[in-house]
C-alpha cells in the first residue's frame, strides 16, 4: 500500500488548508464542498466544486472566466506578490470539464488553497502591518529624534 506523503497524524497541516475568514464566502463554501467530495472520493463533485471556486474567484476579481488560461494570467497579474509556480498548477489541473483523478483533484485543491491564503490573508495582513508601521512612523516626531552622525572608518596602515 502507498504511503501518504503527509502523515498528518504526525505533523499538523500547513495553516493555508485552513480557509481564513477573510477568503469571500462563496469561494469558501465552494473549496469546502470540494475537500469534501476529495475526502469521500467523489471525483466529479469535488472537480466540479474547485473549478467553480476558481470561477467565482475570477469573477470576483472581474476577470472573463470563458478564457481560462486568460482569466489565470489576469488573476496572477492582479495578484503579483502570489508565487507564479501555483498559478501555473492551477492552470494545469484546473483546465477542462473532465474529472480529475484524486490525486490531481487533491492538488488542485491545496495549490489553489495556498494561492488564496496569499493572496487574502498575507496580503489583509502585509497591509495591516504596513498601516500599523505608518500610523507609528507618522506619531514620531522628525525634532524629537536625534541621530548620530555616521562615523567614517579609518584607513588601513
Amino acid at each position: 500500500m502507498a504511503q501518504p506523503l503527509i502523515d498528518s497524524d504526525v505533523a499538523p497541516a500547513p495553516r493555508f488548508l485552513t480557509l481564513d475568514r477573510r477568503v469571500p464566502e462563496p469561494i469558501r463554501q465552494l473549496i469546502d464542498e470540494a475537500d469534501g467530495c476529495a475526502s469521500m472520493a467523489f471525483a466529479v463533485g469535488g472537480s466540479s466544486c474547485v473549478r467553480l471556486a476558481l470561477r467565482k474567484a475570477f469573477e470576483l476579481d472581474a476577470l472573463d472566466a470563458d478564457d481560462f488560461h486568460a482569466a489565470i494570467v489576469g488573476l496572477a497579474e492582479k495578484h503579483g506578490s502570489v508565487a507564479p509556480t501555483l498559478f501555473q498548477v492551477i492552470e494545469r489541473l484546473g483546465a477542462g470539464d473532465q474529472p480529475l483523478e484524486l490525486d490531481a483533484l487533491r492538488a488542485l485543491i491545496a495549490t489553489f488553497k495556498a494561492a488564496l491564503y496569499e493572496m487574502y490573508v498575507l496580503g489583509e495582513e502585509r497591509r495591516e502591518t504596513l498601516a500599523y508601521l505608518s500610523e507609528i512612523l507618522q506619531a514620531l516626531d522628525g525634532n524629537k529624534i536625534v541621530t548620530k552622525p555616521r562615523v567614517q572608518p579609518r584607513p588601513a596602515r
